[in-house]
């Protein structure tokens, strides 16, 4: 597959994630092999149905969900979508909370995507906000965090 193949399906599927769920997922999922994989924290799940349901259980789960896609970018085997997350939570707070992440793209033969691979901190940016786990992930971070020495 050539770099501009890449590049252009990366966008467009980029653009389709980006679309208002759950809306685009018809769209997005024209642009998925059937056999797609999808993998994040989360979630991984194979065919055009296992990806449907995390979207629609996304839809459910999240208001005023938004992706805002920060850069697209491709290589010689895979594309690159660097993206930021908006969302509320149902039944919490009514506060937007917002994850930054990125995305590996890989194609199968016939162009559609074959898999989506979601590259994303849930500690720092999910567990360490819940009442229960948040405590003890803080703490695990402050204890790993490399201190540098003070400018002289």
């Amino acid at each position: 597959m050539t770099e501009n193949f890449l590049l252009d399906g990366t966008r467009r599927w980029a653009e389709a994630f980006a679309s208002p769920m759950p809306e685009g997922i018809e769209p997005l999922l024209a642009l998925a092999a059937p056999d797609i994989r999808f993998t994040d924290p989360f979630s991984d799940v194979t065919g055009r149905e296992g990806l449907r349901a995390v979207l629609v259980d996304m839809s459910e789960r999240c208001t005023q969900a938004r992706f805002d896609i920060l850069d697209v970018a491709a290589s010689q085997r895979a594309g690159y979508i660097r993206w930021h997350f908006r969302f509320v939570p149902r039944g919490r707070d009514g506060k937007a909370w917002e994850f930054q992440g990125m995305s590996e793209i890989l194609f199968a033969d016939d162009r559609l995507v074959r898999h989506h691979l979601d590259h994303w901190d849930s500690a720092s940016q999910l567990y360490a906000r819940l009442p229960v786990l948040g405590w003890p992930v803080r703490r695990m971070r402050a204890a790993l965090a490399v201190t540098t020495p003070p400018p002289e």
